[in-house]
């Protein structure tokens, strides 16, 4: 006797069912996410996986959109820790710095020069509001949190989910773990 287990969901959020429901309603993997009710960041790399040992026929999500369709493209902040380094490497890049991207493990994650300038970059983002500011978070995540010390970088280089962006120098805020944005205002800089 074969029992149907499909509507078990173990430590997921969604059930087969729901999964397939959700692909055939939808137009792209971001909508399959909202639909579901998950973060687009964490699921990314898992349900299309399960979709696939499911059988689950996704192939409409690849249709081609007409030329210049931008209709169903626009920032994610659950990408914001992401494209962090990237939006950094592009305004120091605008500003005229030459930017390299160390190997890993490095605890810096742009090393920009200028002349005979060298600074050594980490960059952090922040979704979090706390009343009327942003808290960023300057320790590491991984494990248990450790603070960055003046042997390991020279900057911080601090990206808002309304896309604010700050250059606050080590010396400033060495050993903290995070920090309220409203009270570094005067390191905010300014880009296009």
């Amino acid at each position: 006797m074969a029992l149907d287990y499909a509507h078990f969901s173990g430590q997921r959020g969604w059930t087969e069912a729901g999964l397939r429901a959700a692909v055939r309603a939808s137009h792209s993997w971001d909508e399959v996410y909202k639909k579901l009710g998950l973060d687009g960041a964490v699921s990314a790399s898992t349900l299309p996986g399960h979709a696939a040992r499911l059988r689950i026929d996704s192939r409409h999500f690849a249709a081609r959109k007409e030329a210049g369709d931008v209709s169903n493209l626009w920032p994610n902040l659950s990408r914001l820790d992401r494209a962090g380094p990237m939006i950094a490497a592009a305004w120091f890049t605008l500003c005229g710095w030459d930017v390299s991207w160390p190997l890993e493990p490095s605890r810096f994650d742009l090393l920009v020069t200028r002349g005979a300038e060298t600074r050594r970059i980490q960059v952090k983002t922040t979704t979090v509001r706390v009343g009327e500011t942003w808290k960023a978070y300057l320790s590491n995540s991984r494990g248990q949190r450790k603070t960055y010390d003046p042997s390991e970088i020279d900057d911080f280089f601090v990206i808002t989910g309304d896309f604010g962006l700050y250059m606050i120098p080590l010396r400033v805020v060495g050993g903290m773990h995070a920090i309220h944005l409203s009270g570094y205002e005067r390191f905010e800089v300014q880009y296009l």
